[in-house]
């Protein structure tokens, strides 16, 4: 049985909301023979670009790729470019809110591969996207570093525990060559951090995957005030433990050097890391705890693990039955096959691969799912509308961050982009 069937196909929903107004999509590659694909993943475009050239070389086929990541927002870029007629051919989207936002611009997709996975993006029974990887996230830690301190990641499931490891791993930061406890950064350009992946922590720890109560609340503009208290603790106490320079004017590109050099103990981003970190020569073994938000009372045991983002394809391409090809042959050949898992570092969405994670990371999160532990839902890019997390949330940890705000009105100030979900 494929690791990917342990976990429950996510359910699709239509999220209401006004499609922006753009012009029509007119200038995808005009030849069948070229098409562009538009990625939103810096870590992934050596690799991705590599084998566009080979399988493109081999099939007669010239494929452009861009990518578009860190202070590159792709939904304005895309919109940028659909406005001055150059919209790719294939392009990126991250969810519902993204559908919403093209929906006009895409055409439904077929194709073997969609018999091959349970993560494809649905709209009825039409199927629009493809779906890049699997991917999941907890918190990152160090384990050589954490077994030289005396910590047992499996003792930090509570966030009791937690806050006290984080303590003693303070105060003797000058003897294990720690910088910072965590990794983390909150600055303009790198507001998904917080914005997009911590607050999915808010959506969905504790509830079973596909459990969307939470989620359904906020898109209502409602908010579970005792929730998002115990949550405020949880991002108070991330910040209280990451240098201050690093969380409010540092990059990503900072965050992975501190944790890949064990200048870090643990490092807030997912597997999709795993290249970075490869790169950088991080020989250390890792893995991930779940987010302890859920306060003194309740435990988190689970991890957030689905597919998040998804190719979709301009409906005015006319290289369509390459692109099929493109995408069929990524998920049937040895080579498709072979960069999905060991040149991207990405877990397969498709039962039919072979190929196992190999990147420690990747291969931590499909051992996971393999033992069948908790899941919780990957809901803040699916289901919240374009652009929420990062633009409208985003700015707000990082004042929370600065100390320009603090707890009580971190909190407020959240509660009041929520309450305008409803508007």
């Amino acid at each position: 049985m494929s690791i990917l069937s342990k976990i429950s196909k996510a359910s699709l929903v239509l999220a209401a909301s006004s499609l922006i107004s753009l012009p029509s999509a007119s200038a995808a590659s005009d030849s069948p023979e070229a098409f562009t694909l538009y990625s939103n993943k810096s870590e992934t475009q050596e690799a991705l670009t590599n084998y566009a050239k080979a399988w493109g070389e081999a099939n007669g086929v010239n494929v452009t790729v861009k990518v578009c990541s860190g202070s590159c927002t792709l939904g304005d870029q895309l919109k940028s470019d659909f406005t001055a007629g150059d919209g790719p051919d294939v392009f990126v989207i991250e969810g519902q809110g993204g559908y919403d936002i093209w929906a006009d611009f895409l055409t439904p997709l077929e194709g073997n591969w969609i018999d091959q996975t349970e993560f494809e993006f649905k709209q009825g029974d039409d199927v629009y996207g493809f779906p890049v990887s699997v991917e999941g996230y907890g918190l990152a830690y160090n384990a050589d570093l954490l077994e030289k301190a005396g910590i047992d990641p499996a003792s930090l499931d509570s966030f009791e525990a937690v806050k006290a490891a984080f303590e003693d791993l303070e105060n003797r930061k000058e003897e294990l060559g720690l910088t910072s406890v965590v990794a983390n950064a909150t600055k303009e350009g790198e507001t998904w951090i917080m914005g997009n992946h911590d607050f999915n922590a808010y959506l969905g720890t504790g509830l079973e995957n596909g459990d969307r109560t939470i989620t359904e609340m906020t898109l209502a503009g409602e908010v579970d005030q005792d929730r998002m208290a115990n949550y405020a603790d949880w991002v108070e106490l991330l910040f209280q433990h990451t240098d201050k320079q690093m969380l409010t004017v540092g990059t990503q590109e900072d965050m992975d050097i501190a944790f890949a050099t064990g200048q870090a103990a643990f490092l807030h981003q997912g597997n999709w890391k795993d290249p970075n970190l490869s790169e950088l020569e991080a020989d250390f073994e890792m893995g991930f705890i779940p987010y302890q938000t859920l306060g003194t009372e309740e435990n988190a045991d689970g991890l957030f693990i689905g597919a998040p983002s998804y190719y979709v394809v301009n409906k005015e391409s006319g290289a369509m039955e390459s692109i099929n090809k493109f995408f069929q042959d990524m998920v049937d050949t040895p080579e498709g096959q072979d960069f999905i898992v060991n040149q991207a570092n990405m877990i397969s969405p498709f039962s039919t691969t072979k190929e196992t994670p190999k990147a420690p990371m990747s291969a931590f999160l499909a051992q996971w799912i393999v033992d069948e532990k908790p899941v919780y839902s990957f809901d803040s890019t699916y289901f919240m509308p374009d652009g929420f997390g990062m633009n409208n949330l985003g700015p707000i940890y990082g004042q929370f961050a600065q100390g320009n705000i603090d707890k009580d009105e971190f909190i407020q100030l959240m509660s009041d982009e929520i309450s305008q979900l409803s508007e």
